[in-house]
């Protein structure tokens, strides 16, 4: 179930050593940005970003906000999109409208909030879409797979006496695989679920 249905605010101007499984943090931009780049090699609406050139400036971000939030609120009104897109727009709209606000009153809003709610989801995804998601999902899976048999090997060779802790990858795995499954038999995905079940989780040590 999507959150609360917000309407779009109007507002007026307003002024450590590498060890090859511990990658570093992949911000959901880029990684929506990867992904939208993948998906416009073929034909059919591909996730948008409307990102202002620096996020410390706040009259450009809350701009590029209310750009992302009505944008969200008219892909939600459209009568054509899935039940499954309906609620992935209304619950982008929402993280928008909530920085919007928090930047308002003075808050500050972390860099991955933000990012997150500039994303605008594509509206559908067509047969071609599917696979290239899929492929990359599995590469994902294998990537995992690489990522934990490297934390072990590094344990193996350390002096840990903890046993080995594999449970984010292989709950990670899960996930990516039950996307994949989805997307296979032709299930509608939220959007924030295929970008979560590509991420590549760190080692926990």
């Amino acid at each position: 179930m999507s959150k609360l249905m917000l309407k779009p605010t109007v507002y007026r101007r307003r002024t450590e050593s590498f060890h090859p499984y511990r990658l570093r943090p992949q911000s959901r931009l880029l990684l929506v940005f990867d992904l939208s780049l993948l998906l416009s090699a073929c034909t059919g609406s591909t996730a948008q970003i409307h990102m202002p050139a620096t996020i410390q400036n706040k009259t450009a971000l809350l701009e590029a906000l209310e750009t992302a939030e009505r944008e969200d609120w008219t892909n939600a009104l459209d009568p054509r999109v899935a039940p499954s897109e309906r609620e992935d727009f209304l619950d982008q709209l929402n993280k928008a409208n909530r920085a919007i606000r928090e930047l308002i009153h003075g808050f500050e809003v972390p860099d991955a909030e933000i990012e997150d709610a500039l994303v605008i989801p594509p509206r559908s995804l067509s047969a071609t879409q599917r696979l290239l998601l899929i492929q990359r999902l599995q590469d994902a899976v294998q990537q995992d797979d690489r990522n934990e048999q490297a934390m072990l090997n590094d344990l193996a060779w350390s002096d840990s006496a903890f046993p080995a802790d594999t449970a984010k990858f292989d709950e990670q795995k899960e996930l990516a695989n039950e996307v994949i499954k989805d997307l296979e038999i032709g299930e509608d995905v939220h959007w924030s679920r295929i970008t979560e079940a590509l991420v590549i989780p760190q080692s926990p040590y």
